[in-house]
């Protein structure tokens, strides 16, 4: 097309020319004109070519880097620099901050404010220090008379780079197209980012353990940097990246328990949430209640001794040491009976003495093995001894201890049998004389002749 105008003209009269010539001025004035009721390029290192729209344009147009932003701001040329940016929202003591935080973005035509691929403002305007065209709408700073415009109808590109600043909560702050130091603002996305909900559930077969996970319902325009658990009881906080993931953990005690989260939201900015729940702990309980004697036999030198114990919510038994008198011990004995606790048996001497048995009860609890003591007292049987006078010393039953035999001749019963006294006197006959003889036998043979007479008749009968 170029090599078809070039020809033309070379062949063109003087005349044709200065009307050519005429009309490409008007052309290329129309054309300088269009272009500058628009802001132009999308590229930050390229600068806006209007130099009358630009509110930055003493000396360059715009700026290329932060750096360079932050220096002309501060600069305040032209001298109404630093009174636009703190009515579009950066005051003067903002801007070190601004220079520390902001964010390259782009705006785009269609009224898109991006940051870091996250749109964080629509139905975008921008202001000028000229008008244009009717589009342009009027406004005073300072009684200073301005031009703004949705983006719509302002941008001849399709983006323009930007720089943007955020405040805590990820919010738009502030916002300048880099080609011309044209603030730049708009319907401002705002994060939503909160923790819903600190979920616990018990572990089962698990003493005060619990399990825990976040429930969230964050924007799109943030995203979960971490999740931190602090369980309250001084143990070490635990870090994850999934609020769903389980984080189980094991309590001693009666806690607080809190996650903080941690948000990523536009411009860096690190947003924290938090959530809580309370843990109550059920202490296990433990306890020697008794030590029970039993006599095994009827001597009393037997004896079972039966440990009766108590412990639950998460304690149980484990075994039991057994001291006698304080210095025999056996340890670990395990030996149940059909109530399931725990005895041992002792013999002991017949000895009629006291003995004491001491029994230290071990349990099982989450925090490793405590114990709890008790005892009992018993005194062993004694051996009968000899209760003959004189015996005492010989046992019931031995033959030391059977009683003497005493003497039987009347008057001499205190006597031992064996004892020279115990000899029976002769008993003398009374003095009858001779006539006293001749009776007795007389009458000793008539009884003998009556006797011999009835014998015989029995016979004969």
């Amino acid at each position: 097309m170029f090599k078809s105008i070039i020809k033309r003209l070379s062949d063109a009269n003087p005349k044709k020319l200065v009307v050519v010539a005429g009309f490409m001025v008007a052309m290329a004035g129309a054309i300088g004109l269009g272009l500058s009721t628009k802001q132009l390029t999308s590229a930050a290192s390229v600068r806006d070519g209007n130099r009358g729209n630009s509110i930055m344009n003493d000396g360059s147009i715009g700026c290329l880097t932060l750096s360079e932003c932050v220096s002309d701001i501060k600069a305040n040329k032209p001298g109404d620099l630093q009174t636009i940016y703190a009515n579009r929202g950066l005051s003067p003591s903002e801007i070190d901050r601004f220079a520390k935080e902001a964010k390259p973005g782009k705006v785009y035509k269609d009224g898109r404010i991006v940051v870091d691929g996250q749109v964080v403002a629509t139905n975008a305007w921008s202001m000028g220090r000229e008008k244009f065209n009717g589009q342009r709408e009027a406004f005073q700073i300072n009684g200073k008379t301005y031009y703004k415009s949705p983006t719509t109808s302002s941008f001849a590109a399709n983006s323009i780079d930007a720089f943007v600043l955020f405040d805590a909560n990820g919010v738009v702050e502030f916002a300048m197209l880099t080609a011309c130091g044209n603030p730049t603002w708009g319907t401002n996305e705002k994060p939503a980012y909160g923790c819903k909900a600190l979920n616990k559930t018990a572990v089962s077969g698990k003493q005060n353990t619990f399990s825990f996970t976040t429930t969230l319902n964050p924007s799109k325009l943030v995203t979960v940097d971490k999740l931190v658990y602090n369980f309250g009881d001084g143990s070490k906080e635990v870090t994850t990246t999934n609020p769903s993931q389980a984080v189980t953990h094991e309590f001693t005690k009666a806690s607080d328990v809190t996650v903080t989260v941690y948000y990523k939201a536009p411009g860096g900015k690190i947003l924290t949430s938090k959530c809580a729940t309370k843990v109550t702990v059920v202490n296990p309980f433990f306890a020697c209640d008794i030590v029970l004697p039993r006599e095994l036999n009827e001597a009393k030198t037997k004896f079972r001794f039966t440990v009766k114990t108590s412990q639950g919510n998460g304690a149980t038994l484990k075994d039991a040491d057994f001291t006698v008198d304080g210095s025999s011990t056996v340890t670990g004995v395990n030996t149940k009976d059909e109530a399931g606790n725990i005895y041992k048996e002792y013999d002991f001497a017949q000895d009629g003495k006291e003995h004491t048995v001491v029994v230290k009860v071990n349990f099982n609890i989450a925090s490793g093995v405590q114990s709890k003591t008790c005892e009992a007292k018993i005194t062993t049987g004694k051996t009968p001894m000899c209760t003959v006078p004189g015996k005492e010393m010989y046992p019931v039953g031995a033959p030391e201890c059977a009683p003497d035999e005493k003497c039987v001749v009347p008057g001499k019963e205190h006597l031992p049998k064996d004892s020279p006294e115990c000899v029976e006197t002769p008993t003398e006959l009374p003095h009858t004389g001779m006539g006293g003889v001749a009776g007795i036998f007389a009458g000793t043979s008539v009884l003998g002749a009556v006797a011999h007479r009835l014998f015989n008749n029995r016979r004969k009968s």
